[in-house]
């Protein structure tokens, strides 16, 4: 197991986010400073709009059609796996927050592979194995970034004597151990926590975060090298070519390659980007159909701000606009309808997928013999010293 270290772009940006944001109780409308929070307890912008998201069933912007169908799965959230296609629709379209939880862990597969795992106290079995010391000071090193002003977080989220730091240090050290492949990389400390938030049960959030990590993402996104994360985002500029040729063409022309700017989308899945209550409908989706939400999410934003990043010069000001618009939508609605709006198949992925690994192979191997010609030459030179 290792920790990575890969992500300097993302290391600087979480701890300026991480300082932007504050956490109160999630029944708190405003901080001490008289700040507005959000469902969970993040700071929402003054200039932001704000769809809100439904709570209840009889939410007035719910249809009587989604309320029935939410209403059947506060009896019994196994129908969410019985009607995949109705269930996907009325998660797209919103999950009262009351569900979010039972949402997540059965639409993940969770549920089920808690079911089937190895014992029945599989996580408790996790806590008492060793971790890699390499694992456990990154780990150490980044509880005390992880959400420092959330008042909801420090307290447990309800628990009584028990932080959230606690509950996160027994999560990733659960992770590091059940899957040593992977270990810890950063970025997942801010998943993990926000599941946890979300769902306030600490057996059921660690297994969303593994579904999630392990299933429902690309395996080598979060690995100890870098090759994961480029590759996804080779593949996010190669679907931009056909989904938005404008922007493509001018993030090149100001030589922007977004995962040198925006690496913290993919390895903080958005936490740290976009605002909790936005996140969270985001992730509803994620969580129900995997990986390809995501590429969906970010054309969306990219399309649904075109002018403002077709007025960016350089790739500074690339990077300050893309985290301000990211920070202020608030309005999860508009986004999800914009990213389901989009022709965007898996096929189309996978073979982006092929392509991109394929030159990734070919040019490892040019480099592989340019070195070994330069190391040739330079044995040919001395041995001519001789």
């Amino acid at each position: 197991m290792f920790s990575c270290v890969r992500c300097a772009s993302a290391r600087g940006e979480n701890a300026s986010e991480g300082e932007a944001r504050g956490v109160s109780s999630p029944s708190s409308s405003f901080s001490s400073m008289g700040q507005s929070k959000d469902e969970y307890g993040f700071t929402i912008s003054p200039s932001a709009r704000h769809a809100g998201e439904p709570r209840m069933p009889a939410s007035p912007s719910m249809s009587a059609s989604d309320a029935r169908f939410w209403a059947r799965v506060r009896e019994d959230a196994s129908v969410l796996r019985e009607v995949g296609c109705v269930a996907k629709r009325a998660i797209r379209r919103g999950v009262p927050r009351d569900l979010r939880r039972d949402v997540w862990f059965e639409c993940s597969g969770a549920k089920e592979m808690r079911e089937n795992a190895p014992s029945v106290a599989y996580y408790q079995n996790l806590l008492l194995m060793k971790v890699d010391e390499k694992v456990t000071d990154q780990i150490e090193l980044d509880l005390a970034r992880t959400f420092p002003e959330n008042e909801n977080y420090e307290r447990g989220n309800g628990a009584a004597g028990e932080g959230g730091n606690d509950v996160l240090r027994r999560i990733l050290f659960a992770y590091a151990r059940h899957n040593r492949t992977t270990g810890y990389c950063q970025g997942m400390n801010y998943i993990a926590a926000f599941i946890w938030i979300v769902m306030g049960d600490e057996e059921r959030a660690f297994w969303t975060f593994t579904a999630l990590l392990d299933e429902l993402l690309p395996s080598d996104v979060h690995a100890s090298d870098i090759k994961g994360t480029i590759s996804q985002y080779k593949i996010l500029h190669k679907i931009l070519d056909t989904q938005a040729p404008k922007i493509a063409k001018h993030l090149r022309a100001v030589d922007v390659d977004l995962v040198m700017i925006a690496s913290k989308w993919l390895l903080c899945l958005f936490v740290e980007s976009l605002p909790a209550s936005t996140t969270a409908r985001v992730l509803d989706c994620v969580l129900a159909e995997g990986e390809k939400v995501w590429f969906r999410v970010v054309i969306a934003m990219l399309k649904l701000y075109e002018r403002e990043i077709l007025a960016c010069d350089n790739m500074p000001d690339v990077m300050v606009a893309l985290k301000e618009l990211y920070r202020h939508q608030t309005d999860a609605d508009e986004l999800l309808n914009a990213a389901f709006s989009l022709q965007l198949s898996k096929s189309t992925i996978l073979g982006h997928r092929a392509a991109v690994q394929r030159d990734m192979l070919e040019e490892a191997e040019r480099k592989a013999a340019a070195r070994a010609a330069a190391l040739s030459a330079i044995s040919n030179r001395d041995a001519k010293k001789r």
